[in-house]
């Protein structure tokens, strides 16, 4: 189900192609065989192809040309292969919709493909990183995924003589990092699974780096890593 909500967002990015100066009839294309290769899942890579080639031509509508390589989930088959999508205007600015897509080696050259859909937090909704950490020292890390917004707010101005004040409404950038894990394999299919991690994390508020997400993680644990107790005689 996941994937089919994920093949929906993509429809509404004509605007993507449109700024990699990709024809109408190419960019519609281009996002109907994306639609179809969401709903499967599964794709192949051709022998001797390269990381990107093999993006490029599986998603020439949705990538951008920057990857990263990393074992997130430990395979004998290599490591996943990770992008970022956004929709983009003429100006060639990144806008709302951005999704992260995993390609999980599960045989040789076969790849499980999924889609981590970031939640918006405002009117638009980017990401600035994603980096990886194991969030609740389990052994296992998570994928982190640093966002920001522009988000309209109402203020409360001093005008005029008296400090009089007065409603007014601004723009102001706000962060969030978003988590989601890895959950095992799925019983039927024999495929990764991943999803979200809702938990509350108020720590991680507001920080605009992976570096200040990484210092506020593990000033956190230390503060609530058990304290070891003196034996009693």
């Amino acid at each position: 189900m996941r994937h089919v909500l994920a093949a929906l967002f993509l429809v509404g990015s004509c605007v993507t192609a449109r700024a990699q100066h990709i024809t109408p009839t190419a960019d519609e294309a281009a996002l109907q065989n994306e639609v179809a290769i969401l709903k499967r899942g599964i794709v192949q890579r051709k022998a001797d192809e390269t990381d990107s080639t093999f993006l490029k031509r599986l998603f020439p509508a949705s990538f951008y040309g920057e990857l990263i390589q990393y074992a997130w989930r430990p395979s004998v088959h290599g490591p996943q292969l990770f992008f970022s999508h956004g929709e983009r205007d003429e100006y060639h600015s990144l806008g709302e919709g951005t999704e992260l897509f995993v390609l999980d080696p599960i045989q040789p050259d076969k790849y499980a493909v999924h889609v981590l859909l970031l939640e918006p937090i405002g009117d638009i909704t980017n990401l600035a990183a994603f980096f990886f950490v194991d969030v609740d020292q389990d052994g296992q890390k998570e994928l982190l995924a640093l966002v920001y917004a522009e988000v309209q707010e109402a203020v409360m101005l001093s005008v005029g003589p008296g400090n009089k004040k007065e409603r007014a409404v601004g723009r102001f950038s706000h962060w969030e990092t978003q988590v989601f894990r890895y959950t095992g394999l799925n019983s039927v299919t024999g495929r990764p699974r991943y999803q979200p991690d809702r938990t509350p994390r108020p720590y991680l508020d507001g920080l605009r780096s992976a570096a200040e997400v990484r210092r506020a993680l593990a000033q956190h644990h230390a503060r609530t890593k058990p304290r070891s107790s003196r034996a009693v005689k």
